[in-house]
């Protein structure tokens, strides 16, 4: 099975109430760390892989937000589906056709 994911993830209540682009940076460095392929965009993240290495991969990014701050929030999508790799990039390529 094949999975799609988009999630975002941020924090409600921390100790600095600055920008949310240190809490991201920490997040891409554990998706990057997972090897599954990705994709950030500007108001969250594409995965791709299988659904228990997507979840681990999204469960170890709340973890490690959570040592830092009281409350996080977390926004997720998933798509699963009998197939292989490369729906993320041929959902995009197939609108893209369309288009020309």
């Amino acid at each position: 099975m094949s999975c799609v994911a988009t999630f975002s993830l941020f924090p409600l209540e921390r100790p600095d109430q600055g920008s949310f682009a240190p809490y991201v940076a920490r997040t891409i460095e554990i998706v990057r760390e997972s090897g599954l392929p990705h994709e950030l965009g500007a108001m969250g993240t594409v995965l791709e892989g299988e659904f228990d290495e997507i979840m681990a991969t999204i469960k170890r990014c709340h973890d490690d937000m959570r040592k830092g701050c009281g409350r996080v929030y977390l926004n997720l999508t998933v798509d699963s589906r009998s197939g292989g790799a490369g729906r993320m990039r041929d959902k995009v390529e197939s609108v893209g056709e369309l288009l020309k």
